[in-house]
């Protein structure tokens, strides 16, 4: 009975054990995998807003606008995490440069808050 109950002290001790090493090993991917819907969103958005020839309905470019810009800052949340990742950091790089476009394409009527 008492080399079943160390055995099974064992195999709980070496399943905890190993536990949080699984889950680091996972973060990386599940961070891929969200920084990359992320981006796409984000050039979702940016072509709905370049797309725009009616006049602007200033409400909508902001919107439009902070999402692309809350995007890129999740990006760049990621990345450094990562900091040795490089498709990441081009990611961040990347979002960064788009959101600075969208806040380019407001038009002169239209005033956006800063995010």
């Amino acid at each position: 009975m008492t080399r079943h109950l160390l055995s099974l002290g064992l195999l709980i001790g070496v399943a905890c054990a190993s536990h949080p090493a699984l889950v680091r090993s996972a973060e990386p991917i599940e961070d891929e995998r969200a920084a990359r819907a992320y981006e796409q969103r984000a050039e979702e958005l940016e072509r709905v807003l370049s797309a725009g020839a009616a006049p602007p309905d200033c409400k909508q470019v902001c919107d439009l606008v902070g999402q692309i810009c809350d995007l890129s800052d999740l990006i760049c949340q990621i990345s450094s995490r990562h900091p040795d990742d490089s498709e990441l950091a081009g990611r961040c790089a990347s979002g960064e440069q788009r959101c600075q476009r969208s806040r380019q394409r407001v038009p002169p009527g239209c005033s956006c808050p800063a995010r």
